[in-house]
């Protein structure tokens, strides 16, 4: 692996890493809201983890654009 392969590759593991945390913080908030989320727990769950969902989504389309050849 050259020098300039580097940084990329840690760039890359470090969003990997940084989307898994996203992801099990959400899931952990998505928990949170459905054990102690008042009326209509199961709702409340799934528009958290709903909402992470499409916010990672989002994110991995806008890294595929941004990769795509021009």
């Amino acid at each position: 692996m050259s020098e300039s392969e580097r940084p990329a590759a840690d760039h890359t593991s470090t969003t990997r890493w940084l989307m898994l945390a996203i992801l099990v913080w959400g899931l952990f908030l998505a928990l949170g809201t459905f054990l102690f989320g008042g009326n209509q727990p199961v709702l409340r769950a799934a528009i958290v983890a709903g909402c992470t969902l499409v916010f990672l989504g989002l994110w991995i389309a806008a890294l595929a654009v941004r990769r795509r050849p021009t």
